[in-house]
């Protein structure tokens, strides 16, 4: 029951980041714990395979065929949590981790949710709108993964905060700018390529993430109205739920004013610390910052 306890500790203090990694863990657990029953009920790893590819994995992928898609509508939210190959998923949740976190800290967890949800319908839209337009011989293929929705957050941040670092391995602190655009490229040179990866899903994460932060410079957020919708849709369960309300009446004496002049001397002191801390970023790095000024960066985030 601890690591029980310890999970639900995580997820309700964790942050949005850890939320949507522990997602996809689970269910990469879950299929790779279906996998073993399989197994040992039916004594052949391949016999395995195939029963949990046409009866779990087939209802959990897009597919590209517009036929099946229509009778299996779900997928195009469920092939976004799901991963069955371990590189895939550590890489996917590594490069998540990480610029997720920065993501969080700048934008706030309820707009990576956002982003993370539409980068990952609008990968599987260019997915399945390129697999009908340029058909080929064979059989439609189906995609699985949350590469779509991680690099719609990676090029977001990097069109947002392009002269912000990230820590390359083996390479060292990478503008985010540089860092996002050899990792479209790679994508680019691998469509058509047949290596079973789903490129068109990552170029049209990539697409909306760009799109977005350009809306968001602009004043107009794309990402926050999708976590809104999900908040006022558990609002609406909330209040089913026969929830009360309870008022503590204040005493108007006790209550202090602040004036217009002291607030907004607070405001540009605030902004101003904001912006002191991004400059920092630019100059040395996200990891260069202490816990108190990622903490408070962490909470002006969710003041916006």
């Amino acid at each position: 029951m601890t690591m029980l306890n310890d999970l639900k500790i995580q997820w309700k203090h964790g942050g949005m980041v850890l939320r949507l990694v522990l997602v996809n863990v689970a269910i990469f657990v879950a299929l790779w714990l279906t996998f073993m029953v399989l197994r040992l009920s039916t004594g052949g790893k391949e016999t395995a395979f195939t029963l949990l590819n046409d009866h779990v994995l087939n209802n959990l992928s897009i597919p590209s065929d517009l036929a099946v898609l229509l009778r299996k509508p779900w997928t195009v939210v469920s092939s976004l949590f799901t991963q069955l190959d371990p590189g895939h998923l550590f890489w996917n949740m590594a490069l998540f981790w990480v610029l997720g976190r920065m993501y969080g800290d700048l934008l706030g967890g309820k707009r990576l949710l956002g982003t993370y949800i539409f980068g990952g319908l609008s990968g599987g839209l260019l997915f399945v709108l390129s697999h009908n337009l340029f058909r080929t011989e064979g059989p439609m293929p189906t995609a699985i993964g949350a590469s779509g929705s991680v690099t719609a957050v990676v090029m977001m941040i990097a069109a947002y905060r392009p002269h912000m670092f990230v820590n390359v391995l083996l390479i060292g602190p990478v503008k985010l700018m540089y860092f996002a655009a050899v990792f479209l490229f790679l994508d680019f040179i691998g469509v058509g390529t047949g290596d079973g990866v789903a490129h068109e899903a990552h170029i049209g994460g990539a697409l909306y993430g760009l799109i977005a932060a350009l809306h968001l410079k602009r004043g107009r957020d794309l990402s926050m109205s999708l976590a809104n919708g999900f908040q006022r849709i558990g609002d609406l369960f909330a209040r089913n739920k026969g929830s009360k309300m309870y008022v503590e009446k204040m005493d108007r004496r006790k209550v202090r004013v602040v004036e217009d002049a002291e607030f907004n001397a607070g405001k540009r002191l605030k902004e101003e610390r904001v912006n002191a801390i991004l400059d920092k970023i630019s100059r040395s790095g996200y990891d260069s910052l202490s816990k108190e000024e990622k903490d408070f960066l962490f909470r002006a985030s969710h003041e916006q």
